[in-house]
């Protein structure tokens, strides 16, 4: 993947469904048929849960009660890679389909990143000494250096090993970047966050990306364009003031790339609404996707949807699902048409 071959197509994981490894042959089946060119294997767990309920299992001193978590004390770092089954679904799945592997220019998976993850870990015992919550109740383990430090260092290892499989695109998914990074940055410093990041994606010698979703502030970009990582994935749809801070001179003359969110992925149930309602026509988003082409230029841009479609399971999943690929099977044709 260079350049050149932008823009080109991807999604950022969720989706509305039960997790069964039916649905992830149907989805990921379903993206390839529509044309997606990097198709993300489909999360169907919250993102912290589907990482750290695994990682409990094995580090004695985090704790899982009612899908939260709690640390209680110093960890060793595990041995053994955590999750690795979402990455063999998809080398597996192009065993069974090697005729689908030719519709799709490659893989990508979704990683939840080291400060998302120590925000979910709540701190217990002398672990909290000293802390006083600002985001939260209680004591979380992002407040801490050392601990965010071996959480990267676990997302390393496991986005090394998504690297081995072969995939070509790996996310860190990273939320809660836009709370830390404002006009002030919260617990640590701008040097520790680059570095903790730059850790993280270490072992992908592929594209690596991060997922920040919400208003990017430009404090946030800044930073962002200072790491290692080589795709910056954000909202637009939903949050067009994104427009505003980020320039194609952030792109130019770099190897880094712009995920352009283009259709909503989070949205509110209206009772007058028909499915089709909800979903950004064609001819809307070519005019769309002109707009970043024209603002970043089409060698700087990635097009996706905002985020993952996880939150549409309010519409029930047979609706949610429906909704979601519908978006995205128009996505696809809006930037086929423009490409003719």
């Amino acid at each position: 993947m260079d350049k050149e071959d932008t823009p080109f197509t991807t999604v950022v994981g969720s989706w509305p469904l039960e997790n069964t490894d039916n649905n992830m042959k149907k989805v990921f089946t379903d993206l390839i048929q529509i044309g997606i060119d990097y198709p993300c294997y489909p999360q169907f767990l919250d993102m912290n849960y589907q990482f750290l309920s695994p990682l409990s299992k094995i580090v004695k001193n985090l704790e899982e009660i009612d899908k939260k978590f709690y640390l209680h004390g110093d960890f060793k770092l595990p041995k053994q890679n955590i999750a690795l089954e979402y990455g063999e679904f998809m080398v597996n799945y192009f065993k069974d389909h090697p005729n689908l592997r030719e519709l799709i220019k490659g893989t990508k998976a979704c990683l939840t990143g080291p400060f998302t993850l120590s925000f979910e870990t709540i701190l217990k015992n002398d672990l909290t000494k000293g802390l006083k919550p600002l985001i939260s109740e209680e004591p979380r383990a992002v407040m801490v250096d050392w601990i965010v430090d071996k959480y990267a260092e676990i997302v390393k290892q496991l986005g090394s090993a998504y690297n081995d499989m072969g995939i070509d695109i790996i996310s860190c998914d990273e939320p809660i970047l836009g709370l830390l990074v404002g006009r002030k940055i919260l617990f640590h410093s701008e040097d520790f966050i680059i570095d903790t990041i730059n850790k993280a994606i270490s072992g992908i010698k592929g594209f690596s990306s991060i997922h920040v979703c919400g208003r990017i502030s430009p404090n946030l970009r800044d930073l962002l364009l200072k790491t290692n990582v080589k795709i910056l994935d954000h909202e637009f749809s939903t949050n067009e003031e994104n427009f505003k801070v980020f320039e194609r001179k952030h792109f130019q003359g770099t190897d880094k790339l712009l995920a352009l969110g283009t259709v909503e992925s989070k949205f509110v149930s209206i009772k007058e609404k028909t499915i089709d309602d909800y979903v950004e026509d064609v001819d809307y988003l070519k005019e769309y996707i002109k707009k970043g082409i024209e603002q970043y230029g089409k060698e700087n841009l990635i097009i996706k949807p905002d985020c993952g479609f996880y939150p549409l399971k309010v519409f029930g999943e047979k609706d949610g699902y429906e909704i979601a690929i519908k978006k995205v099977k128009n996505l696809v044709l809006a930037l086929k048409e423009l490409r003719h």
